[in-house]
């Protein structure tokens, strides 16, 4: 029998449950051995469900969403996965399995908020087309250069030549990119994927202030120019998308002015002004021929006798996906919903909620319990 048959071509039940296994890093043996207490199936029987060969009985199906940390509806449901995910600056070092496990959580972590979201009947579309008509217009000439993209959708946005901007993950969303930050040890700086019909940006909140700025602006120009659709990424479409991102933060007039007394100071001036770094900026400069290739070497000596290779001076404000945490807040802080609603609607624990609003806010994280009346008041403006 046919799993998709009669039905959307949404996920299978197979196909949930094998992600859910890798995003724990559990073996179907091991799988098997947890449940055994509960429902006696081998480990050759659960490959089989994730093959769609059978499907698992109700109570077998309940012990294996109790061992994925799932909540057993999101198995039945005909919600979308993610698909096609590539990954910004990843090292050699990330294996196979630290990737499926990344992406399980990304996975768990968008259903909760698209849950969340939906209940609340706050959808990010409606957001997107009301805040900013001309970008919900703003198509792509395929015959311009990254470079002009970049200069139209600036114009689109009322930007002048000499204008920072502000937030990038703002015309993100604005987009109908749904963006989300993940509290990782994995030695990236970000990912994107599809959801469905959506397109989706996640950041790490390891990864500093600029890096997110410019992973951010990477992604934007993937999903304006169109490529990228099945998850591939060729040398052009990255070297396109690089150009792309680094004209939209920081224009050839003011990389031009960054480099016209060839100064340091200029450049950290310039770089928490516009959020761009000085890595990108001296690559950029060195490209346009607005310093030599010797002038940039010695550039890029200096920055590695200071140590600026890997951690670079000048302080940009955080350009932080938080829509969803503002969700949560809003929804402690002004609706009779708690903490625990919130947990239950999303199928993610009170604790973890928590910490994603401490992340949001860079707060050191409260252990001890405090009530729901409590959190809510303490979420609310001007309390």
């Amino acid at each position: 029998m046919n799993p998709r048959a009669g039905r959307s071509m949404g996920p299978t039940i197979g196909e949930k449950l094998k992600q859910s296994r890798q995003a724990v890093g559990l073996s179907t043996r091991v799988v098997a051995e947890k449940i055994k207490g509960i429902a006696a199936v081998s480990h050759a029987t659960i490959a089989n469900y994730e093959k769609d060969a059978s499907q698992p009985p109700v109570d077998v199906l309940a012990a294996m969403a109790g061992v994925y940390q799932r909540p057993i509806n999101w198995f039945l449901g005909d919600g979308p996965m993610l698909k096609g995910a590539r990954y910004r600056n990843l090292k050699s070092k990330v294996g196979v399995r630290a990737r499926q496990q990344f992406e399980g959580e990304v996975q768990r972590w968008l259903d909760a908020y698209i849950a969340i979201e939906r209940h609340l009947n706050m959808p990010l579309e409606r957001e997107q087309v009301a805040e900013n008509s001309e970008l919900a217009r703003f198509e792509v000439d395929p015959e311009e250069s990254p470079r002009e993209t970049a200069a139209r959708l600036r114009k689109a946005l009322g930007l002048e030549d000499d204008a920072p901007v502000m937030s990038v993950i703002d015309i993100l969303e604005q987009s109908g990119v749904r963006t989300l930050e993940m509290d990782t040890d994995l030695a990236i700086d970000g990912m994107a994927a599809a959801l469905g019909e959506e397109h989706v940006v996640v950041l790490s909140h390891q990864s500093s202030a600029d890096r997110a700025r410019l992973t951010a602006a990477h992604e934007l120009g993937h999903v304006i120019r169109g490529d990228c659709a099945d998850g591939q990424e060729s040398k052009a479409e990255e070297r396109a998308a690089f150009e792309f991102a680094s004209h939209l933060l920081l224009t050839s007039k003011m990389l031009a002015a960054a480099f016209k007394r060839k100064s340091v100071v200029d450049l950290v001036r310039f770089k928490e002004r516009y959020g761009i770094s000085l890595a990108a900026m001296v690559y950029r400069a060195q490209e346009e021929g607005v310093i030599r290739e010797d002038e940039a070497k010695r550039l890029w000596i200096a920055f590695a006798q200071r140590g600026w290779r890997t951690k670079e001076p000048g302080r940009v404000i955080a350009d932080r996906p938080n829509r969803f945490e503002s969700l949560i807040a809003y929804a402690v802080g002004e609706t009779p919903l708690t903490f625990k609603a919130l947990s239950d609607i999303g199928g993610v624990r009170e604790h973890e909620l928590r910490h994603r609003l401490d992340m949001a806010l860079n707060a050191k994280e409260v252990h001890e319990e405090e009530d729901a009346t409590t959190a809510g008041h303490r979420l609310r403006l001007g309390r």
